[in-house]
């Protein structure tokens, strides 16, 4: 984890936006990459000044939007023959591309916004789509706006995490250790009424 963490932050130090932007590329055809890393470090780079939140997202949303459309294409022009060969890096499964095209038949381009946040369809929709040939600007419209939003959620979520994190830190000793104290009562507490839920199960 060290090293991949090292890599998101040698990639963002050396080509900062343009790294950013491959990586959500390459993402964005449904390869299975930490692409959270880099996000972690842009961050970092946020946090100093050295990037801006709402360049992140935005070069983040078009980078995995170029994906999605790179895949379709693929898929589009390249048929099943092309898609089976490039699977040993997708690892696609049959029913997950079954269920995209049931999905697909039923709700049309607004399934691959919604597999946008689910993971195990996410690559089997983004290929899909090109082997169906659905509507391209369909497809584009609500990839675009999964991407946005998935983007958005991501950033903001790390960039709290990272700043209630960072402002911990700095915290005087004692408000640390009311927190901590906090934090262990709430796990204490979380236990104890897990193991009476538990025990109660296994006495009905």
């Amino acid at each position: 984890m060290s090293n991949l963490w090292q890599n998101s932050y040698d990639i963002l130090t050396k080509y900062g936006y343009a790294g950013l932007y491959l990586g959500l590329l390459a993402e964005g055809t449904g390869l299975p990459l930490p692409v959270e890393l880099l996000f972690m470090a842009a961050v970092y780079f946020i946090s100093i000044n050295q990037m801006s939140l709402l360049y992140v997202i935005a070069v983040a949303t078009i980078g995995n939007l170029s994906g999605n459309i790179l895949a379709y294409y693929i898929g589009y022009f390249g048929g099943p023959p092309v898609v089976d060969r490039l699977n040993r890096f997708l690892h696609m499964k049959d029913e997950d591309i079954k269920r995209i095209r049931e999905w697909f038949d039923r709700y049309g381009g607004v399934a691959n916004m919604i597999s946008r946040w689910i993971g195990i369809t996410r690559t089997p929709a983004i290929w899909t789509a090109g082997l169906l040939r659905i509507n391209f600007l369909s497809y584009l419209v609500f990839s675009l706006i999964g991407d946005f939003f998935w983007a958005t959620f991501w950033m903001i979520l790390y960039f709290k995490t990272y700043s209630e994190i960072h402002r911990l830190l700095y915290m005087p000793w004692e408000y640390k250790a009311g927190a901590i104290m906090m934090f262990i009562t709430f796990i204490v507490l979380a236990w104890k009424l897990f193991f009476r839920y538990f025990r109660r199960g296994g006495n009905s």
